[in-house]
Parts: C-alpha cells; structure tokens; sequence
C-alpha cells in the first residue's frame, strides 16, 4: 500500500509551506531575523529531522520521551498550520502598507534599530495568533485527549424480546492506534470501557491509523475486556489506508469478529436475539472490494429480527434509513479540533450525538483517538453506554 508513504509525502510539502510562510512573517516583523537566513533554514531542517527521528524511535522503541518530543513537535507544527492563514493575511498587510509608504514618501525607512507601526502591528498580531494557537493545541494534547467520557444512551428498539431489556452495548470507535495513541493512551480508555459493564463491545472503524503493524497491540487489550459476548469490529477508512488485510487477520487471530457486509444474531437464546449488522467502509470501493453494502449483511441474518448496523461513516445513513432500528458511527471525531464552535460541521451532515433519519436512530461516536494533530478541544473522546430498551 501506498498511502502511508503518499500521506507522510503531503504532510512533510505541507509542513515545508507553512515554514515557508511563517519564516516570511517574521523577517518582515523583526527585520534582524533576514539577517539570519543560514541559520534560520539550518534550524528548519533540524525540526524536520528531529520530527523523523522521534517518530522513528516512537514505532520501533516505543519510547514514552521520544513521544513527548514528537508530539511536542508535531502541535509546534500544527501550530504554525493553524497559524499560516492569519501570517499570510499579515503578509498582505504589511506588503499593501509599505507600497502605499513608498508611494508617500521618498524615503520612508526608518533609523536602524525603529520598530515601524506596521511592523509593531505584525509582531503583536502574529505572536498572538501563533500564542493562542500553540496554547490551546497544547492544552488538546497534554489534557484534551485524556479526558475520557462515557455517554449513557437509552435506545427503544421495537421487537427486542423482553429477555434483552437492559441489554449493554459499549461503543468505541476511531482508536487510531499508532504514534500517538500507544498502550498507555488504550488502557485509560478502555478502563473506561470496563466501567460501562456491557454485555458486548463494538468498534465501529479505524482501529489503526497508518500502521498495521500496532494493530496486535490493540486486539490483545480488546480480547482481555471482561465481556459476556466479546467484541465486534467494523473497518474504517484508516484500517484500508493501513492495510486491511493485515488488520483483519491480526483483530480476527486475537478472536474479534470483523463484520464485513455481514450480520449475526447476538442472544438467540433469549426470545430469539437481535440481528447485528456490519458494512464495510465506503473506501473500500477505491481498493476494488464492494464498499458498503446492508443488502448483503441482511441476507446473513432472519428477516424479521431487530436491527442494529455498524457503519463508520455516519453518511451511509442516507441510503438505507428506516431499514434498521440503531445505526452506530464514528468517523468525524466530533470535529477534534472545536474552537467554540465545530468547523466540521461545514462538511459533515452528522458530526456528533444523536440524530433521528427517516425512523432510524444514529449515534455518532466523538471517536476514541486523535488523527492529525495528537490533540481535542471541545471534543472529549467518547465511550458511548447504550441500554436498548424493549419497545
């Protein structure tokens, strides 16, 4: 698969730009930085490297400092993201005001050493834009993302025999199990799995992120949750992105059951169960495989049982609403990254929580992990408790 070289390939032109543009602010705000060019690139490629070699020492030493650093370097990074579009703005500022200066005057240079009103205004701007931005990644990063959740959700779900009244079924998905989310971040979430004392876990896609090697790492915490009806797993666009075949064997060898456009029936036993469904990943069409399809996962189970279907990318809802009782997602993150308000709701229908689609109850799970930037705000990862309820 060529997707991990091809994302680390953007990543790395990406974080080359947004050098670029920050290194052009502040030449312009603080003139002596131009006269330091040499050592400002030495020191550029030095944060490049330093980002390769953490990483590097993270995947194969697994090394908690190693993390420290690298997740350090990578919020320094997404910092400077965050903040290009603002520096360029200032860079158009300052360019617009020094023509207009020239146009005025002869000679509008100031004496060696005077600070322009231009220039006061792009370094108080651009350090507080970069002063904001860095404080509340870090904030994401060092508490954000440990700061575990459990949703209760009480679902009716119409022909669910009596004897299942009170059934539990945890939700998690988004693990994106890798660099930044080791076996320490996995235990304080699954801790919280442990207190939901359900009867049955699913995860609902990407329980890695780039790598399939950390894919075993997560299938032996999964496989030691204490749980009368084990754990069911659907994939997700990331599990393709890191190899699917890989991932599945390791989740299926560990005794997780991956459902793929297929369905069981979970407590036949007691007045006859409920029908669980899995679709694969709407990606899964850009690897030639067929993609989502509850056609098929119907033709698995009895016709007339109650349906439950796990589907990672909350859109699927759209084709199939009212065909089945509960539909459990993941996929958005919650929008990850919230500064009071969530930008991905500019892109994504259904972004978190619940949502009532054409009769079908969906709950989007904020996700588990971190994909990016290793950080949350305004996003807590989320395990979701839902109590089915006899309708």
């Amino acid at each position: 698969m060529l997707a991990a070289p091809v994302f680390f390939a953007v990543t790395f032109a990406l974080l080359v730009g947004v050098l670029g543009i920050a290194y052009g602010w502040a030449a312009s705000a603080f003139p002596w930085i131009a006269a330091h060019k040499k050592g400002i690139a030495i020191g550029a490629v030095a944060f490049l490297v330093a980002q390769s070699v953490a990483r590097w020492m993270v995947i194969h030493w697994h090394s908690q400092a190693a993390d420290a650093v690298h997740t350090t370097l990578v919020v320094l990074g997404m910092t400077l993201g965050i903040a290009a579009v603002p520096l360029l703005l200032l860079r158009v500022f300052s360019w617009s005001t020094s023509r207009r200066q020239r146009v005025v005057s002869a000679d509008p240079s100031p004496g060696a050493g005077v600070v322009t009103r231009r220039q006061a205004v792009e370094q108080i701007a651009g350090m507080a834009v970069l002063g904001s931005s860095g404080a509340t990644l870090g904030w994401g990063a060092a508490r954000g993302r440990h700061m575990f959740e459990m949703t209760d959700l009480p679902v009716r779900i119409a022909g669910l025999p009596r004897a299942l009244d009170g059934y539990v079924i945890a939700q998690i998905s988004d693990i994106h199990t890798g660099v930044h989310v080791d076996e320490r971040l996995i235990a304080e979430g699954l801790d919280v799995v442990r207190k939901a004392r359900a009867d049955l876990v699913v995860v609902t896609g990407d329980l890695v992120d780039v790598d399939s090697s950390f894919t075993p790492l997560l299938a032996r915490r999964l496989a030691d949750l204490p749980l009368r009806d084990g754990v069911t797993a659907i994939l997700g666009n990331h599990d393709y992105y890191a190899g699917v075949d890989d991932v599945v064997a390791a989740l299926r060898a560990a005794g997780i059951d991956v459902l793929v456009n297929r369905g069981k029936v979970v407590r036949a036993a007691d007045g006859g169960g409920f029908a669980l469904l899995g679709v694969d990943d709407r990606w899964a069409e850009r690897y030639r495989r067929a993609g989502p399809r509850l056609d098929r996962a119907l033709l698995t189970v009895p016709p007339d049982m109650p349906r439950i279907l796990l589907s990672h990318q909350p859109a699927t809802i759209d084709k199939w609403a009212g065909q089945v009782a509960l539909q459990l997602s993941g996929h958005t993150h919650g929008g990850q990254i919230n500064p009071g308000f969530r930008p991905a709701e500019l892109f994504f229908r259904y972004v978190a929580g619940p949502y009532d689609v054409g009769g079908t109850m969906l709950y989007v799970n904020r996700g588990f992990g971190t994909v990016g930037p290793p950080s949350r705000i305004g996003a807590p990862p989320e395990v979701t408790r839902i109590t089915l309820v006899a309708a």
